[in-house]
């Protein structure tokens, strides 16, 4: 049971992230830039100085395994889960706002206003071609406290004793919190020049590129086998590795799965998956069984988002079972 606190924590560090101006600036513009002044630091963090050294070296999170899914795959392991709670969750909250208003690329669509995982899947329809994905393994436990306190040191200059508290109150076990808000955006920064390294590549070979978390994605006439290699190739240098049976190279024509969406000649469609466990849900609710409401609005939302007009039949099914039911 998490406290009152924790929830108005997170309510109100969710609160300002809304309200940020996302991707404001460039990367020399940001408060971290250059950064040297612990006085500074405690400001931008929320702490007083007095106590700076103790809450950023001494992190506090909770601790708890999440179970798999239901239907995931037989002897699939729980998820371990690092939670931020107290003033750590408010340090990240602060952290990830200032991180929000830096510029990022284009090929990023995660952590980034007006932009999702089928945004993501929508910048491939144009390209045609090939698809090529891969996925990088248990991204955020890779993403280490040398790679961290390598960006903001290297990075944006931060003084190296700056760097060391900020890499610390962001890390948990040596590695990026699997539960924090900071996660996603941290993940990329801490990987930006990896990433820009296959971008070039990518433009090289007129091949476009997105990234979603962990979830990298090439389309075009010139995305190969060939090129996955060369671009595991560029990730294994960064001390990371990708998952080999989530790589994948969709020939031309073919239907590609991207980001839980159905890149299909010149559309994105629902996948079957996901349409069938409506159907499912609305199947049960015709058959009198407890289900919520909640869990299908979700689910029809998401398929809004990806095939409006399949959504629309959905949402028309439902409005007649429930018709039905009332007639009954």
């Amino acid at each position: 049971m998490k406290s009152l606190q924790h929830r108005v924590d997170k309510a109100a560090g969710r609160k300002r992230l809304r309200k940020n101006k996302s991707a404001r600036y460039p990367i020399e513009q940001s408060p971290f830039w250059g950064l040297a002044s612990i006085h500074t630091l405690a400001s931008l963090l929320g702490v007083p100085v007095k106590d700076l050294e103790a809450v950023c070296l001494s992190p506090a999170y909770n601790r708890f395994d999440e179970p798999p899914k239901p239907g995931a795959k037989p002897g699939k392991e729980p998820r371990h889960i690092q939670e931020p709670v107290d003033a750590t969750l408010r340090i990240h909250y602060r952290i990830v706002k200032h991180l929000d208003s830096i510029q990022r690329p284009d090929f990023l669509h995660s952590a980034t206003k007006q932009r999702s995982h089928v945004t993501n899947a929508r910048a491939h329809v144009d390209a045609g071609g090939a698809v090529v994905a891969m996925d990088i393994r248990k991204f955020y436990e890779s993403t280490t406290y040398h790679h961290v306190k390598a960006f903001f040191h290297r990075d944006l200059g931060c003084a190296l004793d700056v760097a060391r508290l900020l890499a610390t109150v962001c890390t948990a076990d040596g590695h990026l919190p699997t539960g924090s808000c900071i996660s996603p955006l941290l993940s990329y920064f801490a990987h930006r020049k990896m990433f820009a390294a296959v971008e070039a590549l990518c433009v090289e070979k007129q091949v476009t590129m997105t990234l979603y978390v962990d979830d990298l994605t090439l389309s075009g006439a010139h995305a190969t086998k060939t090129m996955l290699y060369q671009v595991k190739a560029l990730i294994k240098q960064q001390g990371l590795r990708t998952q080999p049976t989530k790589d994948a190279v969709v020939r031309p024509g073919k239907a590609a799965i991207i980001t839980g969406a159905v890149r299909d000649g010149q559309q994105i469609r629902l996948r079957n998956k996901h349409h069938n466990s409506i159907v499912t849900l609305q199947d049960r609710i015709a058959s009198g069984d407890d289900v919520s409401f909640n869990q299908l609005r979700g689910r029809v939302a998401a398929a809004q988002s990806v095939e409006p007009v399949a959504a629309a039949r959905l949402v028309a099914r439902l409005d007649r079972i429930l018709s039905n039911d009332k007639a009954a």
